[in-house]
């Protein structure tokens, strides 16, 4: 497959209803459950997708949930909130066919130039395991102060000057 970022037909759309079955598989997915998983126990994927949008929905009320679309196919979502002075990166996913191609880069860079043009800072977190931590770092992400000794790392990467 030629890289992602050569595919002209990119977008972002907002998510509605008639997503919420993809975005729940997606969400399993980036989750590691398996489809035998799922049909064994789907309880317990619905557990974990209540609890997600009830945080999300008590923390961040004017969360924006897009669906990234590839040739107008769903390949990710991201659900990002705008706050007065920062953006936070709630959630980010793809599927698993098109990780590592440059997508997801893509999609950051977009959010950063998002917050730059806002002069507003971009904050996420993330699990210290996790291999997104050297693309958030090359991108000019900081762990916060306190955060070093914990498993989940808040990030947080300040405006800069556009022009």
């Amino acid at each position: 497959m030629a890289e992602i970022k050569t595919i002209a037909n990119f977008q972002r759309r907002i998510a509605n209803e008639t997503d919420i079955l993809w975005l729940r598989q997606l969400f399993a997915q980036l989750r590691g459950l398996s489809p035998d998983l799922q049909v064994a126990c789907p309880e317990l994927l619905e557990q974990q997708w209540q609890l997600q949008r009830q945080v999300f929905a008590s923390h961040y009320p004017d969360a924006r949930t897009e669906v990234v679309l590839l040739d107008a196919e769903p390949v990710g979502a991201l659900t990002w909130h705008a706050g007065a002075t920062s953006i936070r990166l709630l959630d980010i996913g793809l599927q698993e066919c098109y990780r590592g191609k440059g997508l997801g880069e893509r999609l950051l860079r977009e959010l950063i130039d998002q917050a730059d043009l806002q002069g507003k800072a971009l904050e996420l977190a993330v699990m210290r395991h996790n291999p997104a931590l050297r693309l958030y770092l090359r991108l000019g992400f900081h762990v916060q102060p306190g955060a070093q000794n914990e498993v989940q790392l808040q990030m947080r990467r300040e405006p800069q000057r556009v022009g």
